[in-house]
């Protein structure tokens, strides 16, 4: 059983009129169309809504109550209306983020605070991984965006059905402790780090992988003895001075005590990118993307 809004519209219409013509007339319609379309709710709900008589109609019991339950129902259409309209223009709903470690309080933070400005009827949801990690999860439909990152040296490798757009680019630096050996001199060679002991990301990252990358164009493979994954656990080995790690601009700290050698070379870069599904037009998703932009390049 399916009620149209318009055929309870053109009820409460003869039941304010007590009559089809005189309905007809209110409405813009024949008088024959507002009898077919009662008689077809009729049938559709199986009983009688009106008591017909020469000139006018008579509403039943049963009328008397669609009309009561109507109202609600087209106050309930009405809204539903505006919430879609509100929807689509990115005022309201859910959105799911995904993020690396490092990019949470340099570009996260502030984008998100943008983006809550005007839209705190907004939720947003936040979980953190890895791109090879968040980005099918895109794909598969469990986050609306996600943030990864891709390093030169490295090919990157996503999934198809994604939409990649470049949110920044930031330079590399390989980091000692203040107390290394390195920590003082003006020009620093790659090759005088062939020797030394290193902390990396996990094999299976592309900042792995572009460390090797690197340290293989200089003749040596670099000595990782610790692994991490937190940017903050490998700046820490690094402050002790049980190792160096090269590490994005992004993290660059002075307070985590280290500092960048003046390598004499170019060093790759990283390009921070937002991954969204290519036929998804979830307007939260642009628009928090543009959020992203802004934070990144201020």
């Amino acid at each position: 059983m399916v009620i149209e809004t318009k055929a309870l519209s053109t009820l409460h219409a003869v039941m304010r009129a007590g009559s089809f013509a005189e309905a007809a007339r209110e409405l813009g319609f024949t008088g024959s169309a507002v009898s077919q379309q009662m008689s077809a709710l009729e049938r559709s709900l199986g009983i009688s809504l009106f008591e017909r008589q020469a000139k006018r109609v008579i509403a039943t019991e049963a009328a008397h109550y669609l009309s009561q339950r109507a109202d609600e129902v087209i106050d309930l259409v009405g809204q539903i209306e505006i919430d879609i309209a509100r929807l689509g223009a990115g005022q309201v709903g859910k959105l799911r983020v995904g993020t690396f470690d490092s990019a949470g309080g340099p570009i996260l933070g502030r984008a998100m605070a943008r983006f809550l400005i005007r839209r705190r009827e907004v939720e947003i949801t936040l979980d953190e991984g890895e791109p090879y990690e968040l980005f099918p999860r895109v794909s598969e439909g469990s986050l609306d965006i996600a943030l990864g990152f891709s390093y030169d040296l490295v090919t990157p490798h996503f999934p198809g059905d994604l939409r990649v757009s470049k949110v920044m680019t930031e330079d590399l630096f390989i980091v000692v402790s203040k107390k290394h050996r390195l920590a003082a001199k003006t020009n620093v060679e790659m090759d005088e780090l062939a020797d030394e002991i290193w902390v990396a990301h996990r094999p299976e990252t592309a900042s792995h992988q572009c460390l090797t990358t690197l340290c293989a164009q200089h003749g040596f493979s670099p000595k990782i003895a610790f692994r991490s994954n937190n940017i903050g656990t490998v700046q820490g080995i690094v402050a002790a001075g049980l190792g160096l790690a090269m590490i994005p601009e992004i993290a660059l700290s002075e307070e985590a005590g280290t500092v960048a050698l003046p390598i004499n070379r170019s060093l790759p870069r990283r390009h921070i990118v937002s991954a969204t599904r290519t036929n998804d037009n979830n307007p939260l998703a642009a628009q928090f993307l543009e959020a992203l932009k802004k934070s990144a390049s201020i």
